[in-house]
């Protein structure tokens, strides 16, 4: 009896009943986990029951459903918004997004 009910509740701890009706697109999130963690994010794509598409304060990558919470605003973007339009949408709400910049390539020396 002990154990059941021990499984019964990490089984609830998992699934987290009703959050997963808040998993959509558009949807203003935090991250809970990782480098990231503390950082605000919008989901851009629901992959399957598990995984969504995140974009925003946040690189751009697939993350764990348990590793965001959602929170109570929902963006204007379409699913599979550029970065750009996520952005745009971020300045709507007041949220500053630092625009990443890409390495330049050392040049290469020559030998004399």
């Amino acid at each position: 009896m002990v154990i059941y009910a021990l499984n019964a509740q990490k089984e609830s701890l998992r699934t987290r009943p009703g959050r997963n009706k808040m998993i959509e697109i558009g949807r203003l999130c935090m991250k809970t986990a990782g480098r990231d963690a503390r950082k605000k994010c919008v989901i851009v794509d629901i992959i399957d029951k598990n995984y969504v598409l995140i974009d925003g304060e946040t690189r751009r990558k697939k993350c764990n459903i348990n590793h965001v919470e959602p929170m109570d605003k929902v963006l204007d973007i379409k699913k599979g918004a550029s970065h750009k339009q996520i952005v745009d949408a971020f300045d709507k709400i007041g949220i500053k997004v630092k625009e990443s910049r890409k390495k330049e390539k050392p040049k290469k020396r020559e030998n004399n």
